[in-house]
């Protein structure tokens, strides 16, 4: 995944049915449920439902990161402000919420790395490996005349 870039929009909400109507109508989006209180949009990016007040709504961009660690440092050394730290989704990664010095909230995301699991080849991967059989050549039978 290529790193600092933008790879997902998120809208923020406490009415999701409300964002779903307006952008379909607009941009002929597609939706689906990821999980309860998580939209996917189709290839752009989600929306959150969040119910608490607490939680600030709005547009939010997630960039790709190598190490949020190290980006939480740098991010409190230029003068952001953590929101919420290494928020884990299950198997696909990490977040951090943090404000830039306008006050725009942003996030780094942190993608969980595959875990590859050896499985032994194939048949046909394993058949396509061993050295075809050469063919024996055929045996010319000797010529007969035949009988006038």
């Amino acid at each position: 995944m290529p790193k600092n870039v933008i790879q997902h929009i998120e809208w923020t909400t406490r009415q999701p049915e409300n964002l779903k109507t307006f952008y379909g109508k607009i941009f002929d989006w597609k939706f689906f449920v990821a999980m309860p209180g998580y939209t996917m949009i189709d290839g752009i990016g989600g929306i959150f439902h969040a119910p608490d007040t607490q939680m600030p709504t709005g547009v939010t961009c997630y960039v790709n990161v190598e190490d949020l660690d190290k980006t939480e440092d740098a991010i409190t050394a230029a003068g952001g402000r953590i929101l919420k730290s290494r928020e884990e989704v299950p198997g696909r990664g990490w977040f951090t919420l943090f404000t830039d010095p306008d006050n725009n909230i942003v996030a780094a995301w942190e993608a969980q790395v595959p875990v590859r699991v050896a499985r032994k080849p194939s048949a046909a991967k394993t058949a396509a490996k061993k050295p075809k059989a050469t063919a024996k050549p055929k045996q010319k039978k000797p010529a007969t005349r035949k009988k006038r």
